[in-house]
């Protein structure tokens, strides 16, 4: 059991953090950086819906592909290398400024349970995007191009999974977590709420109208891959492992291969093609600290 002391010397730390976070996150270059990591994120997710709606479609040019996956074919386009270090440089912003948006509460969740969970959400973007820049700077460093798609998760889930009996319970919870993320995300955007991290004064009416069109596409097709991604954890916990690959790619090729397959695969992506033009609007309109 932690004493009183300890107890208060971890409160003040946590608090030197927060000031700290919240000067920093201030910063012009920091917040320069923030912006044009939204770029990156917009690009990234207009690569990941067209390959879906072209494989949807018919296209042979189509393909599933997650977020390691979209980088694999930008690096195969002419001046590829190009656009990963710009990538990179994007990547990182996003990542840094998530982790400090979730230290210095700049969505104001608060510090109850739910505040929490929404900030450890917004934490985990931060890492994920910085592990998206080492992957795309391995490409572009190893000249890269095999398909990289859903190691990341494949390997978290050994590792959890390696801990006896802790392990599949945490994964079970992430599970969870992860289904309770994605009607989040579906309520954020069919009731307008993510709205209020964006500065909507100075937006004006075609492009609002526009924007609310693109948050309720983006927000639905990432709540129905969240709940699948959630849906394959639990499952690698109830039964100590996982068949393949368990990320956006499993849950886009879940959803192709179900009833109505096609119908659902253009649907999902055309809502992170429209998430991807959603985060160019977040590049100028949202609202970063």
């Amino acid at each position: 059991m932690m004493n009183e002391e300890s107890t208060q010397s971890i409160g003040e730390t946590v608090d030197m953090a927060v000031k700290a976070a919240e000067v920093t996150v201030r910063q012009p270059f920091v917040r320069r950086l923030a912006r044009f990591g939204f770029y990156a994120k917009g690009v990234l997710f207009i690569v990941i819906g067209s390959l879906g709606i072209l494989l949807a479609t018919g296209n042979p040019e189509g393909k599933i592909a997650d977020a390691a996956g979209a980088l694999a074919i930008i690096a195969q386009q002419r001046f590829g290398s190009v656009l990963l270090i710009m990538f990179v440089i994007g990547a990182v912003g996003h990542g840094v400024w998530n982790i400090l948006r979730a230290v210095a509460d700049v969505d104001d969740a608060g510090r109850n349970w739910l505040g929490i969970f929404k900030r450890s959400i917004a934490g985990g973007i931060g890492i994920f995007y910085l592990g998206l820049a080492a992957t795309a700077f391995e490409i572009v460093w190893a000249a890269r191009q095999t398909d990289m798609s859903s190691q990341a998760e494949e390997t978290f889930v050994s590792i959890l999974l390696a801990v006896p009996i802790l392990g599949a319970l945490l994964l079970f919870l992430i599970g969870l977590g992860v289904i309770g993320a994605g009607f989040h995300e579906c309520y954020a955007g069919v009731s307008g709420k993510y709205r209020d991290s964006f500065r909507v004064w100075e937006i004006n009416g075609p492009h609002l109208t526009l924007m609310n069109i693109l948050a309720v596409l983006s927000f639905t097709a990432r709540a129905l891959i969240l709940v699948i991604m959630g849906y394959f954890f639990v499952m690698a916990a109830v039964w100590r492992g996982s068949d393949g690959a368990i990320g956006l790619d499993a849950a886009l090729l879940a959803l192709a291969q179900s009833g109505y397959g096609r119908a659902l695969l253009f649907a999902t992506a055309v809502g992170l093609f429209s998430h991807g033009i959603l985060a160019l609007y977040e590049a100028k309109y949202r609202r970063l600290c």
